[in-house]
């Protein structure tokens, strides 16, 4: 009996030390495959031909403590992981991922990645509650681990319009095991906030490095202390009125809005109950419009068809109109009788030709005495008679006064009468 239970208790420890023994190797397992999983699109090269299955994925990492349980009140997908890190260079540089719709996320490596300067998360203007005093609440829980960080610090951001970007921070008290980072605060959130950031520093960040993510906001009393202020200072009265204000002015827009609709939709509804009431007398209005439309079209018809009579009996009358003119045209131009106009016009055109032809003859006999003239002297001979003649026309013309205009009319004549007659006498018409 003793050697009985000495074996079963031998048995029962075997047992309890094989399955503390498999925990680590399950755990790294599953931590990996998830983070491989999560970043496919950032796969390090060997990581592509890797295959996992639904075993090899861990649905939620194991939160430090019960206590530090936090129900989640934010939209994760509007948070994003957030590596601060150093280049080759020294040159500080930022990269983001956005959280998923379960809260989870996992940076990978950087090509240009030297070292870390600090993790955390971001929780953008869309994940905000109203500007007030909360209890912030954050869990993330690493499922890569095996990291220790240095602080904890507090950010937040704030776009003035046509100004800087305002900043704020503190460091703030924080929990970690392994990886995973508690962090529970009191903040002060103003209105207009671009941000607030969580993030962890540390220098040894081993990537990639992935993990869920819990937020929690519990609305504070408006006198209450806050450990953290943010960017643009505390949420002030005037905050308040204006945040009031603009408030009132959505709520305006949506009244407008569902008035618009509830018009639109009485609208519809009269134009239903008209056309349910109505529709029997607009159809025997269709009906009686119909006729009265096809009477019209036979009226318009016939009298098309007599108009086009008309216009072919006009045509026909015309058209015997314009032949017996021709006709008579025919018979007035070809029947009267003009010999004796014929005859007249031969005579005239006979003692035109002889007309013609005497003045040829007499004409050549003048051409031919102009012809025998022959300057037998020599051209000064000419010259001195003429010179003289010249001479003393040219002083009679100078003593002449006012008769000079009359004598150049008349030599102008004179001159043109000689170029007219010797043309004349050469044979020109």
């Amino acid at each position: 009996m003793m050697k009985t239970r000495k074996l079963l208790c031998m048995i029962l420890v075997a047992a309890t030390i094989s399955c503390f023994s498999s925990i680590p190797s399950f755990a790294f397992s599953a931590t990996a495959s998830n983070a491989l999983t999560a970043t496919s699109s950032n796969a390090l090269p060997m990581e592509e031909y890797l295959q996992f299955d639904e075993f090899d994925i861990l649905e939620r990492p194991a939160l430090l403590m019960s206590s530090d349980d936090v129900v989640n009140t934010v939209d994760l997908s509007k948070c994003r992981l957030q590596l601060g890190y150093y280049d080759m260079s020294g040159v500080l540089k930022f990269k983001n991922v956005n959280f998923n719709s379960s809260g989870y996320a996992s940076m990978s490596l950087p090509s240009d990645f030297a070292s870390s300067r600090y993790i955390g998360f971001v929780i953008m203007s869309d994940a905000l509650p109203p500007a007030g005093k909360y209890n912030m609440s954050c869990h993330f829980g690493s499922n890569t681990g095996g990291f220790t960080y240095s602080r904890c610090y507090v950010n937040s951001r704030k776009q003035v319009g046509n100004a800087d970007t305002q900043l704020s921070g503190k460091d703030v008290s924080f929990s970690q095991s392994s990886g995973d980072v508690y962090v529970n605060t009191t903040i002060d959130i103003n209105s207009g906030l671009e941000s607030v950031g969580v993030l962890m520093y540390l220098t040894d960040l081993v990537l990639p490095y992935g993990g869920y993510l819990s937020v929690q906001f519990t609305k504070l009393s408006p006198g209450a202390s806050t450990d953290v202020g943010t960017a643009g200072g505390s949420y002030t009265p005037e905050d308040a009125a204006s945040d009031t204000a603009l408030n009132t002015s959505k709520m305006a827009d949506t009244l407008e809005e569902i008035a618009q609709t509830i018009s639109n939709q009485l609208e519809a509804l009269w134009n239903q109950m008209f056309n349910l009431m109505h529709v029997p007398q607009l159809a025997n209005d269709d009906k009686n419009t119909g006729l009265i439309t096809g009477a019209i079209e036979e009226q318009v018809e016939a009298d098309r068809q007599n108009t086009e009579d008309i216009i072919a009996a006009e045509e026909s009358n015309t058209t015997t109109i314009i032949n017996n003119n021709n006709e008579n045209t025919e018979k007035i131009t070809n029947g009267y009788d003009n010999s004796a106009l014929n005859a007249e016009n031969d005579k005239l055109n006979n003692s035109l030709t002889e007309y013609d032809n005497a003045e040829k003859q007499v004409m050549d006999k003048v051409n031919h005495a102009l012809d025998d003239i022959n300057f037998n002297q020599s051209l000064d001979n000419y010259m001195q008679p003429i010179l003289l003649c010249s001479t003393f026309m040219q002083r009679l013309y100078d003593n002449s006064g006012g008769f000079k205009d009359v004598i150049n009319l008349t030599l102008i004549v004179s001159i043109a009468s000689i170029v007219v007659g010797i043309y004349r006498f050469k044979g020109g018409d």
